[in-house]
């Protein structure tokens, strides 16, 4: 014997080739009644869905939960960068923006190691920094 499984409905139904089909025939007649009846009644209600409605639920007939979307209203925003939502890595970005500028102002500050041996770059001829006095 050849077994297949057959999906109805969210529902798994195991059967034989011979006389499977027959239990298929009985048991999706049933499905189709229990489906018009839950529509004949949502209908009296006031509330109409169509046949062939992918959205239907089953048999559970629970509401679906609410979206992340709707929970948070957060309604049309405008696109920000990745560190914009991160605010340590956005804090450390707007510090060492910082630094790069105040470098540019104010020169580094060099250790010397061990005694004074005068500035490494040597002494500039051309360049004068004192006031003469006249």
């Amino acid at each position: 014997k050849q077994w297949y499984q057959r999906r109805v409905r969210g529902k798994r139904k195991i059967s034989s080739d011979n006389s499977g089909e027959e239990k298929d025939d009985v048991y999706l007649k049933h499905l189709k009644i229990s489906e018009e009846k839950k529509r004949k009644k949502k209908k009296k209600k006031g509330i109409e869905i169509a046949a062939e409605d992918p959205t239907i639920m089953g048999d559970d007939d629970e509401k679906r939960g609410i979206t992340y979307k709707i929970m948070k209203n957060k309604g049309m925003m405008p696109h920000r960068k990745k560190e914009q939502r991160n605010p340590r890595v956005k804090h450390r970005k707007k510090f060492d923006k910082a630094l790069k500028k105040r470098r540019s102002q104010v020169p580094d500050i060099r250790d010397h190691e061990g005694t004074y041996g005068g500035e490494k770059g040597g002494i500039k001829s051309n360049l004068t920094k004192g006031v003469k006095l006249k």
